[in-house]
């Protein structure tokens, strides 16, 4: 009795134990969102005041965010078209491959199943009855039933085959026409996604040329872009605090940021146009890697994190921050198109944006930073080589 009072307050014990840590596991995700949350606020209000301010003090800039952004979203149609169409040409090549073989099935038993079909209906329910009727010998005619039965299943088999196929045939019929009117259709869409982009792309290098006329003198350049890292000094403040108390789960791959220095993978494997600590404009000093790229080239993440920036940023086009933990960050920016949002979690060497000229840039680069505790690190101690 004792016994089976002890297994019972265990099994109680487990009980409780399963709720109680299910209730902390949900808290814990509540507290995370909650945070997620407060990070996106936090954006959304920088954001917002930084719009506010460069619509009131240049027009060319905000205009060019504008455009750039409508190229990005109409890059990203295409993209997502060009796909859909490969993916439906695809699913059609292996359609019409089964009709064909469908129809030469059906062709090769044309003649067999028109055989067996008049067979059958000339014969009737009256063949078991005339099998009985010419048979005397009880052994001879039990043979002869299941001789009988053995060809009735193989005929009924082949014609329920015929039949399976023809029917077969007409619904793949239908759907080849189908995906050829939906791949129609989505090539009509390339097309006009095509032409939008190419105006889009004739005004982004009309306001480009007017900006760039705008800031002829050095004064002007290196004021713009004083204003552009000030910008994104205050991007890395507004989020710094949220960021702070968002625990990052154990990296995947069990290695931490710091472990990996002189190891981690290149964002993209371009040439390295400037430097980290290189002069830039005036007493102005690159605080990363500008690294040239192709247009639409994978830019991977160098180590696993979480996403707390993906938007646009002036200056620095399409951008997208990653926080790998220990105070550690990465950026990537003058993206053709962000492929992660804030809040998502990537895995090292996971495609997270792919390069373009946002941003303002002539010519399609990548520009790369780290942080360590909020200050610009030399990318060169910290990757691998390639």
């Amino acid at each position: 009795m004792k016994k089976l009072s002890a297994i019972r307050l265990v099994a109680l014990c487990s009980v409780l134990l399963l709720i109680f840590s299910s209730a902390v596991l949900a808290a814990g995700k509540d507290q995370e969102k909650a945070k997620l949350d407060k990070l996106k606020r936090s954006i959304s209000a920088l954001e917002k005041r930084l719009d506010k301010r460069n619509q009131e003090k240049n027009t060319l800039v905000n205009a060019l965010k504008k455009v750039e952004v409508e190229a990005a979203k109409t890059g990203k149609s295409i993209r997502q078209l060009t796909s859909k169409i490969n993916h439906r040409n695809n699913r059609l090549t292996t359609l019409e491959k089964q009709q064909r073989d469908l129809q030469k099935n059906i062709k090769n038993q044309n003649s067999a199943i028109t055989e067996h079909l008049a067979a059958a209906y000339k014969l009737g329910d009256q063949e078991p009855i005339k099998l009985l009727l010419n048979q005397e010998d009880p052994q001879q005619l039990s043979r002869l039933f299941k001789y009988y039965s053995y060809f009735l299943e193989a005929r009924n088999q082949k014609i329920e085959t015929y039949i399976s196929d023809v029917e077969q045939l007409s619904a793949l019929m239908t759907e080849v026409t189908q995906q050829k009117l939906l791949l129609d259709s989505a090539k009509k869409d390339l097309v006009r996604d095509q032409n939008q982009l190419l105006a889009v792309s004739e005004r982004r290098s009309a306001t480009l040329k007017k900006l760039n006329i705008s800031m002829q003198s050095d004064k002007s350049k290196l004021d713009k872009l004083i204003k552009d890292r000030a910008e994104l000094e205050e991007l890395f403040n507004a989020v710094e605090d949220a960021v702070s108390q968002i625990v990052l789960s154990a990296p995947p791959s069990g290695r931490s940021f710091v472990s990996q220095k002189g190891l981690l993978q290149w964002p993209l494997k371009g040439r390295v146009a400037h430097s980290y600590g290189s002069q830039r404009s005036g007493s102005l000093r690159w605080e990363g890697w500008m690294i040239g790229a192709k247009s639409g080239e994978s830019v991977n993440a160098v180590h696993d994190g979480h996403v707390i920036f993906s938007n646009y940023l002036r200056g620095f086009g399409l951008l997208i921050i990653l926080n790998h933990g220990d105070g550690y960050m990465t950026l990537y920016a003058h993206n053709q198109e962000l492929l992660k949002d804030t809040g998502d979690w990537v895995l090292s060497n996971e495609t997270i944006a792919r390069a373009g000229d946002t941003g303002g840039l002539d010519k399609p680069a990548l520009y790369f930073e780290i942080r360590k505790q909020g200050q610009p690190a030399d990318p060169q101690i910290w990757l691998g080589k390639r």
